[in-house]
């Protein structure tokens, strides 16, 4: 695998975990170029896509040499069809680490440390505390810093693109400490600017959202700015809520985006949400996913949305209720 002859192009999400997948192929010397995309860019056939490819949490398209990935919907959008080219774990809390776990784990990634390997597990599966939601550190605030969601490539011009330090990054992380990374000039320059936007991201949470029984709705369609944030502080805020449902300006005319992610601090509701997205043209896993619906639709099928997640948890309550 580490001759030319058998070097990839890496298809990805530009995000933790897609900086880890990269990170762990080019350990094994299988990459020459790599390719950060939207998930629905793919779904919609945009990105062309060859045997050279291999993809990483995106979906699955059979023209590739290798697809990893890890979100339940894509077994059902695939009608859960066997292909040898495809490695689907849903029990998998990253797509890393189905990666890691293909090519060999400890014994073949020798100098990938373990807790680069549990950080992006953590990560893409949601398992952070109040206190890492808050004050977050580490491998934790590196997360934030490079989810698209949070929002930093919307304010300033940055020394070098994401594209550029997400590049560098794949390097760095398989060659230095946590502390090192972030102490780097380009990590810190977005590190200033995350914690410099916390008070106007907090103000702007309480002022467009909404409580409807369990679920909290944020619309941010009619908002000018959209300052950068950690997309998980709606739950820190909002206990009692166990979904949120955000609404935005989609890329696309006429269509909105529909955002809809369980609390990982409240973590009673059962519904699979990746599921409830595919109804709607979209995808993701049990506890989050996307879709994007045509605008002057959004006043009919959201409230009908938010009706069906409400729903969802009154059995538990019932029962717990009477027990």
């Amino acid at each position: 695998m580490g001759t030319d002859a058998f070097r990839y192009r890496l298809i990805t999400r530009s995000d933790f975990d897609g900086l880890v997948c990269a990170a762990l192929l080019r350990e094994l010397q299988m990459l020459d170029d790599i390719m950060f995309v939207h998930p629905k860019d793919m779904q919609d056939g945009l990105i062309e896509v060859t045997s050279r490819d291999i993809i990483t949490n995106l979906p699955y398209v059979p023209s590739c040499h290798l697809c990893f990935d890890h979100h339940c919907s894509e077994a059902v959008r695939n009608g859960n069809v066997v292909r040898q080219n495809y490695i689907l774990d849903p029990d998998a809390d990253s797509s890393a680490r189905v990666v890691y776990n293909y090519f060999g784990g400890t014994n073949r990634f020798k100098r990938i440390c373990t807790e680069m390997m549990e950080a992006v597990d953590k990560a893409d599966s949601a398992r952070f505390s109040r206190e890492e939601i808050l004050n977050p550190r580490d491998w934790v605030m590196l997360n934030y810093i490079m989810d698209p969601r949070t929002g930093l490539g919307r304010f300033r011009e940055f020394r070098i693109s994401n594209y550029q330090l997400m590049l560098a990054l794949i390097d760095y992380c398989r060659t230095h400490t946590i502390r090192q990374i972030l102490a780097l000039p380009d990590v810190r320059e977005r590190i200033d600017l995350y914690n410099s936007q916390r008070e106007e991201f907090l103000e702007q949470i309480a002022r467009c959202s909404g409580v409807s029984g369990n679920v909290v709705v944020l619309d941010y369609r009619r908002e000018e700015t959209i300052y950068s944030g950690n997309r998980f502080l709606v739950y820190a805020l909002f206990p009692e809520c166990n979904i949120s449902v955000h609404l935005l300006r989609s890329r696309q005319p006429g269509t909105t985006v529909v955002a809809i992610g369980k609390s990982i601090l409240n973590r009673t509701n059962p519904v699979d949400i990746g599921s409830i997205c595919l109804q709607h043209g979209g995808g993701g896993h049990a506890a989050a996913g996307t879709c994007q619906i045509p605008s002057i639709e959004v006043d009919d099928l959201v409230p009908a949305i938010v009706r069906g997640l409400d729903k969802s948890i009154e059995p538990m309550e019932l029962a717990a209720a009477g027990a």
